[in-house]
């Protein structure tokens, strides 16, 4: 892991044309102990690898050999497939919604717009609900609660008649299986009968 450092730092310092003493002199520490980070002399401590993934503007894990993804963005939301993709987490659900809009793109399904502005309701519902519970301030949300609430939901419904209908007249060829969707789909079914269970069950009371 040392050595990873060492090569990532003075790798990263040689691309971008740097002399040892102009990085020093940015990172605030001597030019003898730069020098010593990228021979895997001396080992740094956690302010300075913030400091150096910062500058460089790259990811810590990447600076430590952890990963060969400068960008934690990209790393989290890439095309490849993630070992924690089975898992229900929120990350799992934030890549599934980053793949279901390229797949929409890519398969030209309704205009760019129209899939962000379904995600944008489905954040924007969400946030309606949040500045009433005061987790963020009231003053964002301009529109009246309920009609907000309920202009929204038409909207949401809207867009997805709309996507419904394009979808219709099209015959996929290559299925993609991402495993971070199926994950979401799975959780989302298990949510869904486990209220219409529930609904029953108060029925029968």
């Amino acid at each position: 892991m040392k050595n990873s450092f060492a090569v990532r730092l003075s790798g990263l310092r040689r691309q971008r044309g740097l002399s040892q003493k102009e990085t020093a002199d940015a990172l605030g520490v001597s030019q003898a102990l730069l020098s010593h980070y990228e021979k895997g002399i001396r080992e740094c401590g956690l302010d300075f690898l913030c400091k150096a993934a910062a500058y460089f503007d790259v990811s810590c894990d990447y600076m430590l050999g952890v990963s060969d993804s400068k960008d934690d963005f990209v790393e989290n939301f890439d095309e490849g497939e993630n070992i924690l993709d089975s898992e229900y987490r929120m990350n799992t659900v934030l890549r599934a919604i980053m793949m279901l809009y390229s797949r929409y793109s890519d398969a030209d399904i309704g205009k760019d717009t129209t899939v962000k502005n379904y995600f944008a309701l489905t954040v924007y519902r969400l946030a309606i609900i949040a500045s009433q519970a005061e987790c963020i301030p009231k003053s964002w949300i301009s529109l009246p609660y309920e009609s907000a609430l309920a202009t929204c939901n038409a909207q949401t419904e809207m867009i997805s008649d709309l996507l419904q209908s394009e979808v219709a007249k099209r015959h996929a060829k290559n299925i993609s299986e991402p495993e971070c969707i199926k994950t979401v789909i799975s959780a989302a079914e298990k949510s869904i009968i486990k209220e219409c269970e529930r609904i029953l069950n108060n029925q029968s009371i």
